[in-house]
């Protein structure tokens, strides 16, 4: 039994293992066809798979571009938070300063419309005698002095100009007339006597006097404020020349005679 139950047994495995080299032979021969019919496939796949590996590393290193970029826009954007933050601190300060600059302001136009009512009448008035002064005043340089009055009332009668304009325009003018009292001028022109033109040296001499000589030195004239015209000189006229020659130069400065107005006169003229 024993014996016959070995040889069973032996039977068994031999058809055991020849079960399994013909399974193994059959999977070899399987694994053989399906390599010869999908290397083609393999190969094409394994293409793709480097073509979609480039394609993906050419898009890993766009995105890190991307974040690169992305980084300095958002750094960029912080420093200019932070300059808009500063900004609006500085505005927050700024906006005070002007408030209370405008407050002050505000005061100081106040106080100087009220300055301006009280001042502006009495240039204009000022300037209004200054006008009829130098209408009836001597005709020395009265041009000059006409546009200096006309410039004055032309800055107070401009509404844009300031009160320190209009002042210094007007006090201006009277400066002019001031200098004219104390200012000895000679010119050669011509003045209308005993019913023509005559060409003559006029001297003026401040306010005190106006006279004229003929270029010949014959006669000499005087102007009369009384009768606002020129008047002959009787007397001897050698002072006037004398005092025509150290205007001019011409002899070194002395003392000379001059017909001047009687005081009452001067006042009389002065108060019209």
């Amino acid at each position: 039994m024993r014996v016959k139950s070995k040889g069973v047994g032996m039977m068994a495995q031999s058809r055991r293992y020849l079960l399994c080299v013909s399974l193994f032979s059959g999977i070899m021969a399987m694994a053989q066809v399906a390599c010869a019919v999908s290397a083609g496939v393999v190969k094409e796949t394994s293409e793709k798979a480097v073509q979609v590996g480039i394609a993906s590393q050419r898009i890993h290193e766009s995105w890190i571009e991307e974040e690169h970029r992305l980084l300095e826009e958002i750094e960029d954007l912080e420093t200019l938070l932070e300059h808009i933050q500063w900004h609006r601190s500085k505005l927050a300060i700024y906006m005070k300063d002007l408030k209370e600059k405008i407050a002050g302001l505000r005061k100081k136009s106040e106080a100087m419309e009220a300055v301006n009512m009280k001042l502006l009448p009495i240039l204009e008035k000022n300037l209004e005698k200054m006008q009829v002064r130098v209408d009836k005043d001597i005709p020395s340089n009265l041009t000059e002095r006409h546009k200096s009055i006309h410039h004055a009332r032309m800055v107070l009668n401009n509404y844009d100009m300031g009160l320190l304009d209009k002042a210094r325009a007007v006090l201006d003018a009277v400066a002019r007339e001031v200098d004219l009292g104390h200012q000895v001028n000679v010119l050669e022109d011509e003045i209308e006597v005993d019913g023509g033109d005559r060409r003559v040296k006029i001297l003026q001499v401040g306010r005190i006097g106006l006279y004229a000589m003929t270029l010949d030195g014959v006669k000499a004239y005087q102007w009369d404020m009384a009768g606002d015209r020129w008047s002959a000189i009787e007397s001897d006229i050698s002072d006037i020349r004398d005092a025509i020659d150290m205007a001019e130069g011409v002899r070194l400065v002395g003392l000379s005679k001059l017909p001047v107005a009687q005081p009452q006169q001067l006042q009389e003229e002065a108060s019209q």
